[in-house]
């Protein structure tokens, strides 16, 4: 063989090598694109669009493996669900020959720490430290190496593991599993809520179909229960009082209770009497009821013993005709101090107390867990503010009260000129930590009687009641310059960051009469200041519509 042939020959075979490299990457890059093409844009925004209008668990859960198994080629992958401080195997694809018991693991503070981090995929070591012995060697045997979380705020529903290979190493995969797993863990989230909000559903069905004679315990009277109805803990208070005074058989009542914040004073309120009564010295009011604890009962006599500062205060209530107090706490966080004229004696009253307090207490917790899921409905997750459903609730409040009282309101609606920057340069964690700091400054840049929601993305609106033009713009000054100023700071990884926010306001009733219509004028300002470039404010006037129609 010449140098040429065998020249030609090792050409020939490098092109041959090359051919197939070529060829492997080729076949790899597809690969790598099967996750998002599995799944087509429109697929996808059909899917979002479905979890958020129910929400259902089964059939998002089916659709996130569906995707990690055809569209990802995930060979192996197993979902531990957490239940009861456990996470126990609820889901697998892959295996043979396995003992389920030996997927499970205690849920530590430490594994929580560790799963409430992000949505995106990552190594099992990053977690492998905090799981049991049994359990690791399990996941190494049969080879995964990522995992993500399932969780929602403080919660955590699950945790995926997945043994990966190539398509499963790009930036691709990890956006698209970090969309569904948000979107699964709202599922999960909004699930939890509804069995909540059914169990109280259930127990009020319960009560009211039944007659309270059939459903309560021998003393306790009906009028109690018929507080169910009630779903606010300062509406039901005067009715349990209303209720003791009846069942009590007593002439005149008072009761004092702890309020909602330990910065304000007792709250009173009285029954079958007119008299002025002043409320006790809030150490007198903790000292007494801590003493009495529930339905214990004391003269009047025995409290100014006990505490002479108190003499005054017993004097006015034995001025009133009262001769006996009585604790008569609401809750754990709610106490009460009962102020009472029975002629009964301290032990019987003492025990028809005792039979009245449970229900009572009962009815109250009642109110507070439909408060409790009302605010959570009214909530913004991300940044604590009150969402668009509330806000639109409060406008429509407020514009009724402006126009009775014929008083001005001023609406302000402003977004950040460049989130999507933020999120193309730093991460959509970066967008949602800057939304997150950017809600913190604005809670502390409103006056009290202000309400404050985010209305939707990255656009945030402030109601002001009694507020002019002049008002409206000094604010929507004051507010810009603030956050033009201000450096963000975000944590993955550590940046600063500045940026600037556009306003539109419109006052009530001199732009628009109607909630609808100042919600139109103040967008139509806040449009015409973007229009205008970033970091402007404007307030609504008719010249911003023909301007805008002249723009188009």
């Amino acid at each position: 063989m010449t140098l040429e042939t065998a020249m030609l020959v090792a050409l020939g075979l490098l092109c041959a090598l090359l051919s197939i490299l070529l060829f492997t990457r080729v076949r790899s890059e597809k690969r790598r694109l099967a996750a998002i093409q599995g799944m087509s844009l429109q697929e996808f925004s059909d899917f979002l669009t479905t979890n958020s209008r129910d929400g259902n668990i089964l059939s998002i859960a089916g659709k996130v493996s569906e995707v990690l198994k055809t569209g990802c080629g995930c060979e192996r992958i197993i979902f531990l669900r957490k239940q009861r401080g456990m996470l126990e195997m609820n889901y697998y694809f892959g295996l043979t020959a396995f003992n389920r018991p030996d997927f499970r693991a205690k849920y530590t503070p430490e594994l929580a720490e560790l799963l409430r981090k992000t949505y995106l995929p990552q190594s099992v070591a990053a977690v492998t430290g905090a799981l049991p012995p049994l359990l690791t060697s399990r996941l190494r045997e049969f080879q995964f190496d990522r995992f993500f979380p399932i969780f929602w705020r403080d919660n955590l529903y699950g945790v995926y593991f997945l043994k990966s290979n190539p398509t499963t190493s790009g930036s691709a995969f990890e956006v698209m599993v970090g969309n569904l797993a948000h979107s699964l863990s709202a599922a999960y989230h909004v699930r939890w809520q509804e069995s909540r909000l059914e169990k109280l559903h259930q127990r009020q069905a319960t009560v009211e179909s039944v007659k309270p004679e059939t459903v309560r315990p021998r003393g306790v009277p009906g009028q109690i229960l018929k507080l169910v109805r009630h779903r606010s803990t300062e509406s039901i208070v005067p009715r349990i009082v209303e209720v003791l005074h009846k069942e009590l058989g007593v002439q005149r009542i008072a009761y004092f209770v702890s309020p909602k914040t330990d910065h304000d004073q007792p709250l009173s309120f009285k029954s079958g009497t007119t008299d002025h009564l002043d409320l006790p010295e809030r150490s007198l009011f903790n000292s007494a009821t801590h003493d009495l604890g529930s339905a214990g009962v004391r003269s009047l006599d025995l409290l100014a013993a006990a505490y002479p500062d108190a003499k005054p205060w017993v004097e006015q209530l034995r001025s009133a005709g009262f001769r006996y107090v009585a604790g008569f706490p609401l809750s754990g966080r709610r106490h009460g101090l009962l102020a009472l004229d029975s002629m009964r004696q301290p032990g019987e009253l003492t025990a028809r107390l005792a039979s009245l307090i449970g229900p009572a207490q009962e009815m109250f917790e009642n109110a507070h867990s439909f408060e409790q899921l009302e605010e959570l409905s009214y909530t913004d997750n991300l940044t604590g503010l009150s969402n668009q459903r509330y806000f639109r609730k409060r406008l429509v409040e407020e514009v009724n009260r402006a126009r009775r009282y014929q008083r001005n309101l001023a609406l302000i609606i402003f977004d950040l000129d460049d989130l999507k920057g933020v999120n193309d340069r730093h991460g959509h964690l970066a967008g949602d930590s800057l939304i997150r700091r950017f809600g913190f400054i604005l809670r502390g840049s409103i006056r009290a009687i202000d309400i404050i929601a985010r209305y939707g993305g990255d656009e945030f609106c402030v109601i002001m009641p009694e507020a002019d033009s002049e008002t409206c713009l000094q604010f929507m000054q004051r507010l810009r310059t603030k956050i033009a100023e201000s450096t963000f700071k975000l944590d993955d990884p550590p940046t600063e960051i500045r940026c600037t926010i556009s306003l539109g306001g419109a006052i009530f009733p001199l732009h628009a009469d109607s909630d609808e219509k100042l919600i139109f004028a103040a967008d139509m300002a806040l449009l015409k200041a973007k229009g205008k470039g970033r970091n402007q404010h404007l307030i609504y006037s008719p010249e911003i519509m023909i301007g805008t129609a002249s723009d188009q």
